[in-house]
């Protein structure tokens, strides 16, 4: 008998996608159901109970009287951006691998580029929070490395500022890449490295490093150490080769799409993060959208104030000529 194929996954088209939330109404529903899956319940008694106010939008609660939309308390909550094109740079920034820059989106949905700038790192906030509601298991291997920001008017090769990334990687029991986690570090000393892993890999996983002595205390925390010594320093471990390659990748992702990075690199976490996001979703291209929608629906909200670090200034309206 002929062997089974392995099943693909087809996305969601771009022509499907326009027809299926084609309206703020079916983009409202959704969300809904993404944010309340076992029916709607109040953000402030926790009842279950409501009664909707359809011309405002609003679901109000029948024993608290309080009312909630369906972005209140979410990553979108304030936003006046419709959710026809919040769900768009949703769909855009999940199945486009090499991620897309606040310009692209810009041009795309059709809007300002400091709005796009806007989305895009409610976005990645969301996928933060929810890739660290997981950790690392099984098989794992680290290994740190340096992202860099080129020297102003010369090479880009040529870095003045690096920072400091540990990378981790899963496996399948069959040795294929499974999940990835990338986390920038003040320095590769235990004192930075330790917290680092235990946020990042759960608890008696086997982890393989490099030789790095920093490495040796992870024994002492539970975990099953392998280190990983090359003969020379010219040499370049085969074990260590997949994630020493899906980190040159998200090198490129950040120097093609991001043009690099500043010299603070404040916003290389959240880079990081976007590209974790998707690299460990890959196998499912079907479900991302869906999977996005609901970590932005329970997500938290997340200001202007929390991304930069001071407030938002908004710009008065001109007096119009008498």
């Amino acid at each position: 008998m002929p062997a089974k194929r392995k099943r693909r996954f087809k996305p969601l088209s771009l022509v499907e996608f326009q027809a299926r939330f084609a309206t703020e109404e079916d983009c409202a529903r959704f969300l809904f159901e993404k944010r309340w899956p076992h029916g709607w319940i109040c953000p402030r008694c926790g009842a279950d109970k409501y009664y909707p106010i359809k011309r405002r939008k609003l679901f109000e609660c029948a024993r608290c009287q309080y009312q909630a939309s369906v972005i209140a308390g979410t990553v979108m909550q304030g936003t006046r951006t419709p959710l026809r094109l919040w769900f768009l740079a949703i769909f855009l920034t999940g199945t486009d691998k090499r991620g897309l820059s606040s310009v692209g989106l810009a041009g795309r949905l059709g809007i300002s580029q400091k709005r796009a700038w806007y989305i895009l790192h409610k976005l990645r906030k969301a996928m933060s929070e929810r890739n660290g509601r997981y950790k690392l298991d099984g098989r794992v291997e680290l290994d740190e490395s340096f992202f860099g920001a080129p020297k102003e008017g010369g090479s880009r090769r040529r870095c003045a500022v690096k920072h400091r990334v540990l990378a981790g990687l899963s496996f399948t029991p069959e040795g294929n890449p499974l999940h990835l986690r990338l986390q920038v570090l003040p320095g590769l000393g235990r004192e930075h490295l330790a917290p680092a892993i235990e946020r990042m890999v759960a608890s008696g996983a086997m982890v393989r490093t490099n030789g790095l002595r920093s490495y040796l205390m992870l024994g002492e925390r539970g975990y099953l150490h392998e280190r990983v010594i090359a003969a020379s320093r010219t040499e370049t471990s085969e074990e260590l080769s997949w994630i020493r390659t899906i980190v040159s990748n998200a090198m490129a992702l950040i120097a093609g799409t991001h043009h690099g990075l500043g010299r603070d690199g404040k916003h290389l976490q959240a880079y990081l993060d976007e590209f974790c996001y998707r690299f460990s979703r890959r196998h499912r291209p079907d479900t991302i959208f869906e999977r996005c929608v609901s970590a932005v629906a329970a997500c938290p909200v997340w200001t202007y104030r929390d991304i930069t670090g001071r407030k938002r200034v908004r710009k008065k309206a001109k007096p119009k000529a008498a």
